[in-house]
Parts: structure tokens; C-alpha cells; sequence
């Protein structure tokens, strides 16, 4: 039997796995084929949990971000150059502000045009629109200095204040299932996160062991469930969220 314990933000995920894993050798494909279709959807899953972990981190640990949408002037049907233009606005934003973080995930319009929506972190606020449910209170300094405009240097950029409420990052993976099926995508990457993003922590072995039995004398598990697998056993999961 064995544990594994991951944290992020205030939620923490622990298994218990019955067996233990063994060892499989994997052979290495001769050549590598082209991808056609749509993402599978397990990837697209995994992709979404991905996000939503290292945005419930950045959360806990920065505060309150700023919701942006960046958008092109021009075509903007070329997903290798939207995927790069994105790559360069998050270098010129970390050289304009030092500790900035930055999390985007693309979205193609109606009309196929690609934007990317994201949360910028460490970056300050008064850039952005005071908002009440979908009405504007009053504009931020974005408006008159296009500081953002002039770092993504494509178009347009809409920038809006927010409360760095866990709905954000729900919010946000939300368009990695939205836009995890469209074919162009396969070009770019579905979740663009800057160099030095907080990540999970997962704990192993004793620790792992010692951890999940002190959760489960103080805390309540907000979810849990248990399958069988035929290699591992009976798998448990828990999942607790501090309050």
C-alpha cells in the first residue's frame, strides 16, 4: 500500500493505491506521426486539472490578478504566430514588471479568429476596469496608457480588476475544454504558463503516509471515491479543502 499527497492552494488530494507499481518496460516509437485529429480527451482533462491546481496556488500565494483578454488587429487564424506572439508578450511583460506571472489559454471566436484569455499576477491593479457583474464602474489606467497594449504589441488588450476569487480559475480551464477539440489548436499549446508559475506539491513514501493520516484525525473529506484497477488494486481518493 501506498500514498500519494498533493497540495495546492487550500486543497489537498491524497491516494491511497493498493499495490504497488511495477515495473514496465517501455519501448520508444521509431518515428513520430503527425497529429490530424482533435486532442483526446483524457489530455484535454489533464490539461484542465493542470490548470485549475496551478491557478488555486497562484491565488493562495500572489492575490488578486488581473482578468485580460488579448486580441489581434489582423488575422489571426495562424495559431504558430498567435502561439509566439504570446511567448514574446509574456517576456516583455516579466521585463516591464519583475515579478509578474501570467497564465493564458486560447479561444477561437465564431468567425475563427484565435485570443487568448489569461490572469496576470503581480502586475498592478489600477491598470485594470472596476467591474460589477457585467457593468463597468470605472475605467483603469489601461484606458490612457495602453501599457499592455504596447507590451503584447497585436491589437487590443482588455483588462479588468477581479476579487481573486477560486471561481477564477475555474473561469479560466474552462476555454481548455471549449477550445480543446479545434484542430488549429494542435499547432499551439492549450495552457501557456510563465517561467516561475507555483506548482503542486507532491509528497511520497512515509511522509505521504504520515501526512494522510493526520488529515484524516483533524479534517473531513469535502469528495471522495474508490475504484479498481486491475494492475493497482483498489484506489481511494479524498480530497480535503481548508477553510
Amino acid at each position: 500500500m501506498r500514498f500519494i499527497v498533493k497540495q495546492y492552494g487550500d486543497v489537498a488530494e491524497i491516494t491511497k493505491i493498493e499495490k504497488d507499481q511495477t515495473k514496465v518496460r517501455i519501448y520508444r516509437a521509431r518515428k513520430k506521426r503527425t497529429i490530424y485529429g482533435p486532442r483526446r480527451s483524457d489530455n484535454i482533462r489533464r490539461t484542465k486539472q493542470i490548470c485549475v491546481r496551478r491557478l488555486l496556488i497562484a491565488l493562495k500565494e500572489f492575490g488578486c490578478p488581473l482578468l485580460v483578454t488579448l486580441t489581434f488587429r489582423g488575422d489571426a487564424s495562424d495559431a504558430s504566430y498567435a502561439n509566439d506572439s504570446l511567448r514574446r508578450f509574456q517576456v516583455r511583460l516579466r521585463n516591464e514588471f519583475n515579478n509578474a506571472q501570467s497564465l493564458f489559454v486560447p479561444e477561437l471566436s465564431p468567425r475563427g479568429r484565435i485570443h487568448f484569455h489569461g490572469l496576470l499576477f503581480n502586475v498592478p491593479l489600477h491598470l485594470g476596469d472596476t467591474c460589477r457583474g457585467r457593468r463597468i464602474v470605472s475605467h483603469g489606467e489601461e484606458r490612457k496608457t495602453r501599457i499592455l497594449a504596447k507590451l503584447w504589441g497585436e491589437g487590443y488588450v482588455d483588462a479588468t480588476k477581479t476579487d481573486g476569487s477560486r471561481k477564477l480559475a475555474f473561469y479560466i480551464s474552462k476555454y481548455i475544454t471549449k477550445g480543446g477539440g479545434e484542430i488549429m489548436f494542435n499547432a499551439m499549446r492549450m495552457l501557456r504558463i510563465s517561467h516561475g508559475f507555483p506548482k503542486e506539491k507532491i509528497y511520497r513514501g512515509v511522509l505521504a503516509e504520515l501526512l494522510a493520516y493526520g488529515y484524516a484525525r483533524i479534517h473531513k473529506p469535502t469528495t471522495e471515491w474508490t475504484h479498481e484497477n486491475p494492475f493497482l488494486g483498489t484506489i481511494n481518493k479524498k480530497v480535503y479543502i481548508k477553510k
